[in-house]
């Protein structure tokens, strides 16, 4: 059964201002939605039968030598296994909200579309957080001292240093505490500043947070997709349950707290590319970062210059950067900023070896009697719009790299 913090979509509640007296400028997302790097994954819906299973060589096949026929090895192979993880978004509305607001006349929009729209800017984020995590669920970790008990299941938390990542909490979630807590907490209330979250326990709920607690996605302890963090710092153990060594392992290099420079960027880029023999085609870091790499390669930034012309009258010359492009060995490579990226990292990745495999029926759940793209919520007027998506995201280590501990 839900919590009392399941709460759905009703125009008489949290709805209500979406509903029209008089025609007004629909509302814009407050919050950053664009995640280019997710976008830039290929994906795939072939993944079938209980896990995915694919040889990688690790060596070369073949024995070569001189002044005599030489002796030869068979290539070494390691078996790659994937996993799928069941990953999901959802939101519900009240059935008299859908029929409320149908027609121009009724509503800003219609409530179904709009709760289809907001559950996919959802899936998006959760999955492009994944991308930069380590498959643990992770979010944060509670500091020492960290708890403020505020009364009636009402806690502010303040996260550590080390764990905290400003895009990881949003006004509305609900999250986990500790990796055996399963009963729900509420995000009220994020200030970056403190690295405090403020939280609102399930009615009936008797967990009380602590120091050193993780705080977690519901249901996201270990259940993760694998992430570029968790494949890019490996140093030991398996990934894909190969194990990590020099074959299977990504670059990495720690900045021990110098600034970014130009040298930084071409060893990783040539390091990697000695490696496998193509250098990465995509680099990925903080806002901070991205700042420093801004100012450091102003010559490579790409200008959109809009010229006077009879079919744009208003247009004044303006002109305003695109992104930037660092020139490689092998050309140029688009330089993006992330949200979740830590801001003291770089990602230097070759998404021909990144794939999130998924299977045939990943996506809008329908109901399987009526064939609509939204469930009933039994024993509620209500239904369910609900995205879901079963795979795992593999990365292939040996063709990605990191640098870690830059200056910020």
């Amino acid at each position: 059964m839900p919590s009392n913090l399941h709460t759905a979509f009703d125009y008489r509640t949290n709805a209500d201002a979406l509903f029209k007296t008089k025609f007004l400028k629909y509302y814009e997302n407050v919050f950053n939605s664009r995640r280019p790097t997710w976008s830039q994954i290929p994906k795939n819906n072939t993944f079938t039968s209980k896990k995915l299973e694919f040889p990688v060589p690790t060596t070369y096949k073949g024995g070569v030598g001189s002044g005599a026929i030489p002796e030869s090895n068979p290539a070494t192979y390691v078996r790659v296994v994937l996993t799928s993880k069941k990953i999901y978004a959802s939101d519900k509305v009240d059935r008299e909200t859908i029929v409320a607001s149908i027609g121009s006349e009724a509503a800003f929009v219609e409530a179904i579309s709009e709760c289809i729209k907001k559950v996919v800017e959802a899936d998006t984020w959760n999955h492009a957080r994944m991308l930069f995590n380590d498959g643990t669920g992770a979010l944060g970790t509670i500091d020492t001292g960290g708890v403020t008990d505020n009364g009636s299941g009402n806690y502010t938390l303040v996260i550590s240093s080390a764990t905290w990542k400003d895009a990881n909490w949003e006004e509305n979630m609900f999250v986990n505490i500790t990796s055996l807590g399963t009963e729900k907490f509420a995000i009220q209330l994020v200030d970056p500043t403190t690295r405090s979250v403020t939280v609102q326990r399930q009615a009936g709920g008797v967990q009380v947070p602590s120091a050193g607690d993780v705080v977690y996605l519901q249901g996201s302890c270990n259940n993760d997709i694998q992430g570029l963090k968790g494949v890019c710092d490996a140093t030991s153990g398996t990934l894909y349950e190969v194990p990590v060594g020099r074959k299977w392992q990504a670059y990495q290099r720690d900045a021990n707290g110098i600034g970014i420079s130009t040298p930084i960027l071409n060893k990783a880029m040539l390091s990697i590319e000695k490696k496998v023999g193509v250098a990465p085609n995509l680099v990925v870091t903080s806002y901070v970062q991205y700042e420093k790499i801004l100012n450091l390669l102003e010559d490579q930034k790409r200008y959109s210059i809009a010229t006077l012309e009879p079919k744009a009258p208003n247009l004044k010359g303006r002109v305003s950067f695109q992104g930037v492009l660092f020139m490689s060995s092998q050309g140029p490579v688009k330089i993006f900023p992330e949200q979740f990226c830590e801001d003291d990292r770089i990602y230097f990745l070759n998404t021909d070896h990144i794939e999130y495999h998924r299977r045939p029926k990943s996506g809008w759940v329908k109901d399987d009697i009526g064939g609509s793209g939204y469930l009933r919520v039994a024993d509620e007027d209500a239904f369910e719009a609900r995205f879901a998506t079963y795979g795992e995201l593999f990365i292939a280590p040996t063709y990605q790299g990191v640098v870690t501990g830059l200056a910020t």
